[in-house]
């Protein structure tokens, strides 16, 4: 693991991976515009694409700047709130279990992995981290917003997990791999 994470960062002295990372971000921006917003402190985004594919193809370290620049840019650029570095930190933890968990994945286990990474991310960062920051932001107690989280969170995980598998295998079935070897 160790190994892997070296490796990725490494892969910022290659101008194909800092431009293919340029690319992830302007997406990851792109996507944030997009969002749906169902409450106040609920949206449904697709953000996690852009960020798991650069994880997957680079490691964790381009991942995990896509998903700081990104939550960045996006939330200076289309802001729907105050901006709380909270949100900024999960990005980033995302960016770093998705590049541990993806990092050249492929073949028969790559389903697995992406389950494995979504499912981390969804759990872990989406629901309880996220509930913390909006307790923070807030004053609302963390019980209220886990649950929403939870629920939103636990539903939408089949169709990430399938969006995100398919994207991987549609790339894959193109070649982006050997690209960037």
């Amino acid at each position: 693991m160790v190994k892997n994470f070296i490796q990725s960062a490494r892969n910022l002295k290659n101008t194909r991976v800092i431009c293919a990372s340029a690319i992830m971000t302007a997406l990851y921006v792109a996507l944030y515009a997009a969002k749906l917003q169902i409450t106040p402190q609920l949206r449904i985004s697709f953000t996690f694409v852009p960020m798991a594919l650069t994880g997957w193809l680079f490691g964790p370290v381009p991942a995990m700047a896509v998903g700081f620049c990104g939550d960045i840019i996006g939330a200076n650029v289309f802001p729907s709130g105050s901006f709380f570095p909270g949100f900024t930190v999960t990005a980033v933890l995302s960016g770093l279990i998705y590049g541990l968990i993806l990092y050249r994945g492929k073949g028969k286990w790559l389903l697995m992995r992406t389950a494995a990474a979504k499912f981390s991310v969804n759990m872990l960062l989406n629901t309880l981290l996220n509930a913390y920051w909006l307790t923070v932001i807030t004053q609302k107690g963390y019980l209220f917003y886990l649950s929403s989280h939870f629920i939103k969170n636990i539903s939408a995980l089949l169709a990430e997990v399938a969006v995100l598998y398919l994207v991987m295998r549609f790339l894959s079935a193109h070649g982006i791999e050997k690209m960037y070897k």
